[in-house]
């Protein structure tokens, strides 16, 4: 199966209301399966960072071809502060982010709208990427990304 960049089009706008006013949540551990399973945040999850535009939700951009991209006028940043099962280390490496609609945090199973995907240092194979192959939680050390693309795949 394939798809047209109208079609494309179309379901990215789908993706970008659902989306807007969001958060990107940062998370260190092993990658669930699905976006909708809940975290474990006590035995092997912990949270790495929250971003925002100065505490308020994300905005994508309107589609081009088949990616939506997000928009360039927004800072996409975050303070590092870790919370859940390796709260106390002094350095993590990002594994996965989750962005979510607003009210959700990403850690409990949930029926809602969500993008699950891979995080990682500059040299990584990631969806997203950051500055650094690990994050240190020092309270005020803070974290953000330049570009953020979601791709509508054409492949068959």
């Amino acid at each position: 199966m394939t798809i047209s960049i109208p079609l494309a089009q179309a379901l990215l706008g789908q993706v970008k209301n659902a989306l807007d006013g969001g958060f990107l949540y940062v998370f260190a551990g092993p990658v669930p399966a699905t976006a909708d399973a809940a975290l474990d945040m006590v035995g092997s999850h912990t949270q790495l960072a929250k971003l925002s535009v100065d505490g308020d939700g994300l905005t994508l951009s309107a589609p081009v071809g088949n990616v939506l991209p997000k928009a360039p006028s927004e800072e996409w940043e975050g303070l590092i502060e870790f919370e859940g099962a390796n709260a106390g280390a002094p350095s993590l490496s990002p594994t996965f982010y989750r962005f979510c609609a607003a009210g959700d945090d990403g850690r409990g199973a949930s029926t809602g709208v969500r993008l699950q995907g891979t995080a990682g240092g500059p040299a990584s194979n990631a969806a997203v990427l950051f500055s650094s192959d690990v994050m240190t939680a020092n309270g005020s050390n803070s974290t953000g990304v330049s570009i953020f693309n979601v791709v509508a795949d054409q492949a068959s």
